[in-house]
């Protein structure tokens, strides 16, 4: 399990920049509310989901997809919440 120190949580703050417009704002909000909450375990699973395609991830917050990773769901579920 990696840990996650300040400079691995910037680097992870610039890849919440993203090229849709919607994701950004549903970042953004996450960012700002529950970020700084985040387990190291959750953050692993954040840096996974960050590498999904922009349309994919859009996709599974705004519910039109289901993902098959489990692990993806609570996480997707604070996004959404924010």
């Amino acid at each position: 399990m990696p840990v996650f120190d300040e400079a691995a949580k910037r680097r992870i703050r610039y890849q919440t920049r993203r090229g849709l417009l919607e994701l950004d704002i549903v970042l953004g909000r996450f960012m700002d509310k529950e970020f700084q909450n985040l387990s190291d375990e959750e953050l692993a699973v954040f840096v996974d989901i960050l590498e999904l395609p922009d349309q994919e991830f859009l996709a599974l917050v705004n519910q039109k997809e289901e993902t098959t990773d489990a692990r993806f769901l609570p996480l997707l579920e604070k996004i959404r919440g924010a």
